[in-house]
């Protein structure tokens, strides 16, 4: 069975096998909660949601299945947070939208189909004053990004396994965070 880790969002998500786990927060048990879950049964893959999202709560989640996969001779596979919303969506073609913090935010195009979701894409980075929203864009951050009117799609915990089945070869070898933008402090580019 695969174990499922995803937390980029306001909610830690878990799926192993058919079980589903969502602590709410930051919650700061969930190694423990996974743990739980395992029961002492053993995965026989790994995946792991690399955002965008909480950057501390990706690389923690990307750190912890790298650590048990290295434990259990397996390798981690990535996939992007926001292909969760592209399912919750429920459209054939759904553009998801999130904030990126610094003024801007991020947007992802995908099709989504009964065997597949498929990135049309890459993250791109939108300027908040220009961004224009259309009826086929959902966030999961809509609640902060209520002056666009965007619909609501909220990664769940039960979604996990049928992402990660639809995304198929999509599923990243070397799973590493999004980076939306270059590091505070950075020096800028001559």
């Amino acid at each position: 069975m695969r174990l499922i880790l995803d937390r980029s969002s306001a909610r830690t998500l878990i799926a192993f096998g058919d079980e589903t786990l969502e602590l709410e927060g930051r919650d700061p048990t969930w190694c423990a909660a996974l743990r739980g879950l395992l029961a002492g049964r053993r995965p026989d893959a790994l995946a792991v949601g690399l955002g965008p999202g909480s950057f501390a709560g990706v690389r923690a989640a990307i750190a912890c299945l790298q650590g048990m996969g290295l434990a259990l001779g397996l390798r981690p596979k990535g996939f992007p947070s926001a292909a969760l919303c592209a399912l919750a969506a429920g459209l054939p073609e759904v553009t998801v939208v999130g904030d990126a913090r610094r003024g801007t935010l991020w947007a992802v195009r995908f099709a989504v189909s009964d065997d597949a979701i498929v990135q049309q894409g890459p993250f791109r980075i939108l300027a908040r004053e220009r961004f224009v929203p259309a009826e086929d864009m959902v966030s999961p951050d809509a609640a902060r990004l209520a002056d666009f009117g965007l619909r609501p799609a909220l990664p769940e915990a039960g979604l996990l396994a049928e992402a990660v089945r639809r995304l198929g070869d999509a599923l990243t070898e070397d799973p590493a965070p999004f980076y939306l933008h270059p590091a505070v402090g950075a020096a800028p580019a001559e």
